[in-house]
C-alpha cells in the first residue's frame, strides 16, 4: 500500500493506493486542485513522492 499526507501547514489531505501510479495521479490532481499549481512539474512530484510518500507491506 502506498500512502500519500500532505505536509502542507493548511491542509491535511491523505490519500492511499496499491498502485502507485494511481496514487501519484490522486496526489498530481490535488497539488492543482487544492494548491493551485496549474501544471504539477516532475520535479515537484518526485519531491513530494520522496517527502511525502510511505510504502507498507500488504498483510
Amino acid at each position: 500500500m502506498h500512502e500519500f499526507t500532505c505536509a502542507h501547514q493548511e491542509c491535511s489531505s491523505q490519500f492511499a493506493s496499491h498502485d502507485k501510479a494511481t496514487l501519484m495521479k490522486q496526489v498530481a490532481d490535488h497539488v492543482r486542485d487544492v494548491h493551485n499549481v496549474q501544471v504539477p512539474t516532475q520535479t515537484i512530484l518526485g519531491y513530494l513522492e520522496a517527502t511525502s510518500v510511505t510504502t507498507t507491506e500488504d498483510r
